[in-house]
C-alpha cells in the first residue's frame, strides 16, 4: 500500500492531463513543465503503482487497463479536493469576478436568461455568465467545463454524481399553421411522425426525447429543418407546411404563436421537464451554490408571472 506521506498529489494531476492529451509534449505545454520533467513525473508514479500506464503508440500515449481503471478514481478524489479547499473561500457575490459556465435548453432562454442577467447585473456586477452549448456526447466529463444547467429531461437515469431539481414540468403541443394541410385532421403518433418538422438541435435542448418515443411506437419522424434557436421557428411555421413542437407555457410568451394552430402532442409519456442540474462534488462551493439558489429564485419568479 502506497504511503500517502511519501505521494506527491501533483503526480496525479500530471496523470489525468496525460490521460487526456495523451502526449508528454502537450502536457508539459498545458503545465508550463518541460518535456523531461512530465517523463520523470511519469517514472515515478509508474514505480509508486508497480503499473507501465501508458505505452507509445503511432497515434499517441494509450493507457493500460490498470490506468483507465484508475483514472476514475483519481478524477473523483480530485474533485473532492478541490471542492473541500474551494468551500474554505468565502464566495462574496459583489465582489467576485469568477466566470461561471451553464447550459440553457433554447426553449425557455427567451424568458429566463433576460431576467437571470438583470439579477447577476445587480448582485455580482463584476462576475462573468458563459452559456454554452449542450453537448451531443453523454461523458460525465461535461461536468469537466458546466457549473450548472436548465435543460430538459426525459425522466431518464442521470450520472451518480448529478444532482436535480426540478424548475418546471409542461404539457407539449404540436403546433402549424391554421391552413396547413393537415389542420383538420386529429394529432396522431403516425400523423405526427409522417408531417415534415422543423426542430430545435440537440446541442440547444439537451436530449432526443421525442425521437426516442417516436422510435419505441416504431416511427422515425422527418427533420426537415434543424435551428439552432427557438426565435426562428414560428415565423417559419407560418410560411411553410412544417410542424414544430413548444411547452404549453410558450403560447403566452410569444405572440406569434397566437397565430398558429396548437394541438396536443400525441406522446403521452413526453412532457417538457426542465430540470437544474448540477456536479454534487461542487453544490457545498459557496459560489456554486449561490449560483444555483439564484437560478431557482429567478426561474421561480418567472413562472409566476405566466401562470394561469
Amino acid at each position: 500500500m502506497v504511503n500517502l506521506r511519501d505521494f506527491d498529489l501533483n503526480l496525479l494531476v500530471i496523470f489525468t492531463n496525460i490521460m487526456e492529451q495523451r502526449s508528454i509534449s502537450k502536457v508539459a505545454n498545458e503545465l508550463g513543465l518541460s518535456p523531461s520533467a512530465v517523463s520523470h513525473a511519469l517514472a515515478r508514479l509508474r514505480l509508486m503503482l508497480n503499473d507501465q500506464l501508458f505505452y507509445r503508440t503511432a497515434k499517441g500515449l494509450e493507457p493500460t487497463e490498470r490506468a483507465k481503471e484508475l483514472i476514475v478514481q483519481v478524477e473523483d478524489g480530485l474533485s473532492y479536493l478541490s471542492s473541500a479547499i474551494s468551500a474554505q473561500q468565502q464566495f462574496v457575490p459583489a465582489e467576485s469576478k469568477r466566470v461561471f459556465s451553464m447550459q440553457v435548453a433554447n426553449y425557455i432562454s427567451g424568458f429566463f436568461l433576460p431576467s437571470f442577467s438583470r439579477r447577476i447585473r445587480e448582485e455580482a456586477p463584476n462576475i462573468t455568465i458563459d452559456i454554452l452549448p449542450f453537448s451531443i456526447s453523454t461523458e460525465s466529463s461535461e461536468w469537466d467545463r458546466v457549473d450548472a444547467q436548465i435543460r430538459l429531461t426525459p425522466g431518464r437515469l442521470k450520472p451518480k454524481a448529478v444532482r436535480s431539481k426540478r424548475l418546471m414540468a409542461d404539457d407539449v403541443v404540436v403546433l402549424m399553421r391554421p391552413d396547413h394541410p393537415a389542420a383538420s385532421e386529429p394529432m396522431t403518433p403516425e400523423l405526427y411522425a409522417r408531417l415534415p418538422h422543423v426542430k430545435l438541435s440537440q446541442a440547444s435542448t439537451g436530449t432526443t426525447v421525442i425521437d426516442d418515443a417516436l422510435a419505441g411506437r416504431g416511427f422515425e419522424r422527418h427533420s426537415a429543418l434543424i435551428v439552432s434557436s427557438w426565435d426562428a421557428i414560428p415565423d417559419i411555421l407560418l410560411k411553410t407546411d412544417l410542424i414544430a413542437i413548444a411547452p404549453q407555457r410558450l403560447l403566452a410568451l410569444d405572440p406569434r404563436l397566437k397565430h398558429l394552430k396548437a394541438a396536443p402532442l400525441p406522446l403521452e409519456e413526453v412532457v417538457f421537464s426542465f430540470d437544474l442540474c448540477w456536479d454534487q462534488n461542487s453544490e457545498k462551493e459557496s459560489g456554486h451554490k449561490w449560483l444555483c439558489e439564484t437560478i431557482i429564485d429567478v426561474f421561480n419568479s418567472e413562472i409566476k408571472q405566466i401562470e394561469p
